[in-house]
């Protein structure tokens, strides 16, 4: 009888947290979004990577505000996982010195 009681009651936890995951669109419009914000549309074409990291790790507030923001002061206060992509750069590596 534990077990069973111990099995719902994880059952009802993951659930709970799974009901606060994106959905694949949403995601992809936040990266979509954040990527022009930060200046890396050209970074990776494929975005499969991306949206799994965003669905995995992302709630459902944090994408919805990424889509949303209007600059990258916006986007960071959104607290979206930015999934290991950085801002252009403006200057060089330093290898061509």
């Amino acid at each position: 009888m534990k077990r069973l009681a111990f099995a719902l009651a994880a059952t009802v936890a993951l659930g709970a947290i799974a009901c606060n995951k994106p959905d694949e669109d949403a995601c992809k419009k936040a990266i979509v979004n954040m990527r022009k914000l930060m200046g890396t549309q050209g970074y990776a074409t494929d975005l499969a990577p991306a949206i799994r990291r965003c669905r995995s790790g992302s709630s459902k507030d944090s994408v919805q505000c990424a889509s949303n923001a209007t600059s990258r002061a916006d986007l960071e206060r959104c607290g979206f996982a930015h999934g290991g992509e950085t801002p252009a750069k403006t200057e060089g590596s330093g290898s061509a010195k």
